[in-house]
């Protein structure tokens, strides 16, 4: 990471970079987990040209000769292919499941008390009341590990029960916490307990023999569950073993998926080469909200020790089943290189998703982009952070929560039983999408809305979305019509109601803004249809509603899909018919609503149009919304000042974002938007695809997770739910994900620096966008700098016999102080009468701006004087230590004296047993062992010496009490105060609280 603070500005505009396309740059590598999408002869040299660096060999799945089959494969391809590509084989380590049903699958019910244990024999299978284990080595250890109030997890976290009486080493009483149906051989997994068996089964070992007699050699070997640095040894010393010589040792990549390993990370990374943030089991253990701070801290800790660090789990599930990521996944990658990761990994997506070749692409294609803008932002982690902070507890109090939840209203969310429930889960702003308000629903959900958050007390506000300008194709007059690479088609305004969509001609409806956007295309404009699944470019303009274009990326275009023209301003209003119909009925709400969004918002005037409406209706401030423009063009980046000046929030709708500026540009322009607007005082809304997973699945994806709470560390004041809670299947449970997942980042974001720097306003356009320089050796031989005229530090010279006098004070100026202090220890014989004036002088002639700062000289502890030569102190001799009685009670063998001033009685008097008196700097030092009265005390000699007189005294441990002004220091402040000019800086010794700074305030 080479982020360096004078390196630039940031600026808005910057998110419209080009996209970076050129591969060979691309430093950071794709890991592809093989298995049957991927590992046939066919698909192998696919993957390689798709992207992938390095493919991981998952031995869970080593069986019936495949890995014997693959990998010729993969050394024969990458050698065909001149690419060099890395094996990981990937242990499966301990696995911990329950047995097998005797019946059906059984209900686990909160609350209920079951047996839990080994199984007795084959038939000791689970039923109704008792949950059963095989007697593996590693699951007779899990049982025996266990202790009352320990929780076991089953399958991922789904169910949960606690112990709560341990029978035996092998039979547990548990209690259901979190119910569900329990089916066979699901997970388990114990987050609190270290597991006292080998880290590699026998399974494992066989695995690793195969793996290190492999030639050539395979590059990396996982350790799976890895807790601590014997775990690794293991592997080593089947190494040893073999005889493997050190040039073909694979690289140790440790698993950290275990809580356990956070504490013992120093240990682990001492015996690896490389570690693997697996993100699956760690997201059971640790629990998916506090994985993202994780991952940070363990990417840190593991580059500062020189490992290759890669990142895992869920990157892009959505890809098991998609050919694109969703916002979410790609935010998740980018942010993974950001931290620092050196690869990032598929898991199901390459090994048995339907899009493998894709994922890899998908994969590949984002982290380069994260790489040509890293160097942009700052590293997160601070100095001196701990993996294992990252086990701290999670936060559970959601009043502490201050990142508001926005949940989009719609079928599966307003029903009058449904908003209560919505609220209770954590929701603080409902949308009301105007791109559906028909048929009186706005009319009934609102008052739904105010009526339940008054009966609840909580504090609810509602955000209207227009709908803005909507362009797309228009009817088909047939089937769909395939759209092919390279054809040539018409594209225009329908020219009468049968004018529909047909092969060689595709048709949009006769609006004001479809009109205006054919008007604005010019031959090189691209236009994407389907977000951006298709796109074709204009190659004639025949007039202003008609265009010759063609097909650049085909596929099977329907009726009423969407067209996006990214590098177009169209010319028309920002605020549609409707969207003024929908202005209006938003601003006549009782009580008034809190935030109107303007979608598609490219400039100032956009937001202005909606502001006449409310002038035209003549809402009155107090009852007017805050504005808040929806950033989805490129064009709204170039004219941010304008947007912002107009606005009270802000939202990244990064949907259409995604299509006009590409998905891969998104999160740093996500993040450029959030510091910007924060910097102007605006609300801030991130949104679309925050948990899109959720409209399937109850609980979200740790890419999803980890995207909610990078937007919080970045700085927003919300998180959006669009489809998830409007017509997903767990609207309730995706509230209380979002709210979750910020919560907890909040209670680590001081832990963490921002990332984006400042953003300026109204930077150049013409700023050249170039990372900072890579750092290099040779820069040490850069040409010393000599003008001294450049330099911002300053220089302070205590003024003393050796640089006070009239010859000497111009020329110390002249070699570069800036700031002479006067030492009012050595106030004496009317030095400092006659230096001060000659200072002022000089710096006057000399043309220099020269301060001075009085030195007050502050309590002072030493020894007193000696009655004879100076006494030797022997290790562990005893001595008194006290106040002179009289003027002859000198230091002495077997005792020390000080003088009684003020100070030094308050010394002693605070002295307790156990106290450490260090002598003459801390080159002696005696500990108090009695306390005779408050001015004698006697003394152990801890560290010995020869002791003069006169020695300072220092007593770290104790808070002396005493004025922290003596009668000389009061007298020297006021004798400073005094002088002609003023004088600009006086220092108080030894202060130890703010009362001791008050006492020359007091003088004041």
């Amino acid at each position: 990471h080479k982020y360096s603070v004078n390196a630039c500005v940031l600026d808005c505009k910057m998110a419209l970079k080009p996209q970076e396309t050129d591969h060979s740059k691309r430093k950071s590598k794709v890991v592809a987990s093989l298995g049957p999408a991927s590992w046939d002869e066919e698909m192998i040299p696919k993957m390689i040209e798709a992207g992938t660096d390095i493919f991981r060999l998952n031995c869970s799945h080593r069986r019936g000769g495949d890995f014997e089959r693959v990998y010729p494969l993969i050394r024969k391809y990458s050698r065909m292919l001149g690419r060099r590509v890395e094996v990981l084989g990937d242990l499966q380590g301990p696995k911990f499941r329950v047995g097998e049903l005797a019946g059906d699958p059984i209900q686990l019910v909160e609350g209920e008390i079951l047996e839990f244990g080994i199984c007795k024999d084959d038939n000791d299978l689970i039923r109704p009341g008792r949950i059963t284990m095989k007697p593996t080595t590693e699951q007779l250890a899990l049982i025996k590990a266990c202790q009352v109030g320990i929780d076991l997890l089953l399958e991922d976290g789904i169910m949960k029960v606690n112990v709560v009486e341990k029978i035996s080493d092998t039979e547990l009483k548990v209690k259901i916490s979190r119910g569900g149906k329990l089916k066979a051989r699901k997970g388990v997994n114990v987050p609190d307990c270290e597991i006292d068996c080998a880290a590699l089964t026998e399974k494992d070992i066989e695995d690793a023999e195969f793996l290190l007699q492999l030639d050539p050699p395979v590059e990396y070997i996982c350790v799976s569950f890895a807790q601590k640095a014997q775990d690794l040894q293991e592997l080593i010393d089947i190494m040893d073993r073999l005889k493997v010589p050190a040039e073909k040792r694979p690289k140790i990549c440790p698993k950290i998926e275990k809580p356990q390993a956070l504490t013992n990370i120093q240990g682990i990374i001492e015996k690896s080469q490389a570690l693997m943030v697996a993100r699956g089991d760690l997201g059971v253990e640790l629990e998916l909200e506090r994985v993202p701070f994780a991952q940070k801290l363990l990417i840190a800790e593991a580059k500062k020790a020189g490992l290759f660090v890669i990142n895992a789990t869920q990157m892009v599930e959505s890809m098991i089943e998609a050919p694109v990521p969703t916002r979410a996944e790609v935010t998740d990658l980018q942010n993974a290189i950001f931290d620092g990761a050196d690869a990032v990994m598929l898991s199901g997506e390459a090994a048995s998703g339907k899009f493998p070749l894709e994922s890899v692409r998908a994969e590949a294609d984002a982290i380069l982009e994260a790489e040509t803008v890293r160097d942009f932002l700052k590293p997160q982690v601070l100095d001196g952070a701990i993996c294992d902070e990252a086990n701290k507890p999670r936060e559970l109090d959601d009043s502490k929560r201050k990142t508001q939840v926005v949940a989009s209203l719609g079928p599966s969310s307003w029903s009058e039983e449904m908003i209560p429930k919505m609220i209770e889960a954590g929701t603080d702003i409902f949308r009301l999408n105007c791109s559906h308000r028909r048929g009186g629903d706005f009319e009934r959900v609102y008052p739904l809305i105010r009526k339940a958050a008054k009966e609840l007390g909580k504090k609810v506000t509602c955000l209207g979305d227009l709908q803005g300008p909507k362009f797309r194709v228009g009817e088909l007059a047939a089937d769909p019509i395939v759209l092919t690479n390279g054809d040539i088609l018409e594209f225009g305004i329908s020219k009468d109601d049968n004018d529909n969509i047909r092969p060689g001609r595709i048709t949009m409806k006769p609006t004001t803004e479809q009109n205006a956007l054919i008007r604005a295309c010019k031959p090189g404009t691209p236009l994407l249809l389907e977000d951006g699944i298709m796109e074709v470019t204009v190659v004639e303009k025949c007039s202003e509603t008609e265009l010759k274009v063609q097909v650049l990326r085909g596929g099977k275009l329907k009726a009423r899909k969407g067209v996006n023209v990214p590098d177009v301003e169209i010319d028309c209003a920002a605020l549609t018919e409707k969207d003024i119909d929908d202005a209006e009925f938003l601003l006549k709400l009782d009580p008034p609503i809190e935030y109107i969004c303007v979608s598609f918002a490219q400039k100032g005037q956009d937001l202005q149009e909606l502001i006449d409406i409310m002038d035209r209706l003549q809402i009155p401030p107090e009852k007017r919304p805050g504005i808040c423009p929806k950033i989805e063009k490129p064009q709204a980046f170039t004219n941010i000042e304008g947007i912002i000046e107009k606005s009270q929030a802000l939202m990244v709708a990064r949907g259409d974002l995604g299509v006009e500026l590409g998905l891969n540009r998104v999160p740093f322009a996500q993040k450029l938007l959030i510091q910007r607007a924060k910097q102007a005082g605006l609300f801030v809304i991130t949104a679309t695809q925050m948990v899109e997973s959720m409209i399937e699945a109850p609980v979200p994806t740790r890419a999803e997770v980890s995207d909610l709470c990078n937007a919080v560390w970045d700085g927003t004041d919300a998180v959006m739910l669009s489809g998830e809670a409007a017509s997903g299947k767990f609207p309730l449970q995706a509230v209380m994900a979002e709210a979750s997942a910020t919560r907890e980042a909040e209670t680590v974001k001081h832990r963490l620096r921002q990332a984006c720097p400042y953003v300026s306003v109204n930077a150049s356009g013409s700023m050249a966008l170039h990372p900072p320089r890579m750092v290099n050796c040779g820069m040490a031989l850069k040409r010393q700098e000599t003008d001294h005229s450049k330099r911002k530090t300053k220089v302070v010279a205590s003024l003393g016999p050796a640089s006070w006098s009239e010859e000497m004070i111009p020329k110390m100026i002249e070699a570069g102080v800036d700031i002479f202090r006067l030492n009012c220890s050595h106030r004496r014989g009317g030095d400092f009468e006659r230096v001060y004036p000659l200072i002022r002088q000089a710096a006057k002639d000399l043309g220099r701006k020269v301060e001075c700062l009085g030195d007050l000289q502050g309590p002072k502890f030493r020894v007193g004087e000696l009655a004879g030569d100076p006494i030797e102190l022997k290790n562990g001799d005893i001595l008194e230590f006290g106040i002179s009685v009289d003027d002859n009670d000198n230091i002495r063998p077997g005792r020390i004296t000080m003088k009684p001033t003020v100070e030094q009685k308050a010394l002693i008097a605070a002295s307790k047993v156990g106290t450490d008196l260090l002598l003459e700097d801390g080159i002696m030092k005696v500990n108090v062992v009695e306390k005779l009265s408050d001015s004698e005390l006697k003394v152990k000699v801890i560290r010995g010496g020869k002791l003069k007189a006169r020695k300072g005294v220092n007593v770290p441990d104790v808070e002396i009490d005493c004025a922290a002004l003596t009668a000389k220091d009061i007298e020297d402040a006021e004798f400073l105060l005094q002088l002609d000019p003023p004088i600009e800086h006086i220092c108080v010794s030894f202060v130890q609280k703010a009362q001791d700074l008050q006492e020359l305030i007091d003088i004041m």
